[in-house]
């Protein structure tokens, strides 16, 4: 498997060589004679304090070193991560709306889940009606900036 400089991008066949247990020298890019990726060394609080500061080479890490492509199911974390966000933006919904009636939410369990269930399908919809015109007007804004070019 083939590595990335974090700082250039440059390709690099390893990141670091191990001597013995615990014993290991970072490698040098051989395009900007920087080292290599000096996250490998640092523990994952600080990677993900670089990551909520946005910073690139944190980024970089994360998506061209530390992710294996062969290891990670892409697809299976993509549908959980679809999942919890509808059920997090579920629940955002049911606490901000304050109206029971809106939702139908009374003692009985089946009005329970009745309302439950109104407010899944309409969490659903209205994602997938934000995706549906985020698309659309991308793919429109796309096409006709590259008409413009031409």
């Amino acid at each position: 498997m083939k590595f990335r400089c974090i700082h250039c991008g440059f390709w690099v066949k390893t990141l670091f060589v191990q001597y013995s247990p615990g014993n290991i020298r970072l490698m040098k890019c051989d395009n900007c004679n920087a080292v290599v990726d000096d996250y490998i060394e640092c523990e994952n609080m600080i990677l993900l304090i670089d990551l909520i500061l946005h910073k690139q080479k944190a980024y970089r890490h994360l998506l061209y070193n530390m992710l294996n492509r062969e290891t990670v199911n892409i697809e299976g974390l993509l549908w959980k991560s679809t999942f919890v966000f509808l059920l997090l933006d579920a629940c955002r919904m049911l606490i901000l709306s304050r109206n029971e009636e809106e939702w139908g939410l009374s003692r009985s369990l089946f009005s329970s889940v009745w309302g439950c269930g109104k407010m899944l399908m309409a969490v659903f919809f209205e994602n997938f009606m934000f995706l549906c015109v985020l698309l659309l007007t991308t793919r429109i804004m796309l096409n006709t900036y590259f008409e413009v070019t031409r």
